[in-house]
């Protein structure tokens, strides 16, 4: 009885020993490396953030542009004849569709989560260069017509 006892004594003390001070080392080094892998994740989600609000003010800024210059170009028919009115308000409504498209693209990215946004990311500036290159063409032609005085 007295060795049974001591055999039982002696295995609990290796199993003590097991979960003693070297098997908390291995749970708390597994602990803080569960902790930096989320202090990782919370700075990712963070830096995306930042990155989709950046995107959005920058690409809002421009879409505020647009507009702008949009209705500048409105009040260009008004000055031409009726050939070139024609010719205008077909390259307006152009824009218009372009216009609407880009804001489109643009509530689509700002509505999507973090996790999402680089999916609507290149369509939104895709639609949004779309729509600067045209007011820049419609721009360029409209210089041309009053350097020419075409009416």
């Amino acid at each position: 009885m007295a060795s049974m006892t001591m055999a039982v004594a002696c295995d609990q003390n290796r199993q003590t020993s097991r979960s003693g001070p070297g098997a908390h080392e291995g749970s708390s080094g597994v602990e803080k490396l569960k902790q930096d892998a989320k202090d990782v994740v919370t700075a990712t989600r963070a830096y995306l953030i930042q990155q989709k609000e950046q995107l959005e003010k920058t690409l809002g800024n421009k879409m505020t542009d647009f507009e702008k210059q949009l209705s500048d170009l409105k009040s260009k028919p008004a000055r031409l004849g009726d050939q070139a009115k024609a010719e205008w308000s077909n390259t307006l409504a152009q824009l218009q569709q372009k216009k609407q498209v880009a804001a489109k693209k643009l509530e689509q990215l700002k509505n999507s989560t973090t996790d999402k946004w680089q999916d609507f990311k290149s369509g939104a500036e895709a639609a949004v260069a779309d729509l600067e290159k045209g007011l820049k063409e419609a721009f360029a032609r409209s210089k041309e017509e009053d350097k020419t005085g075409r009416q």
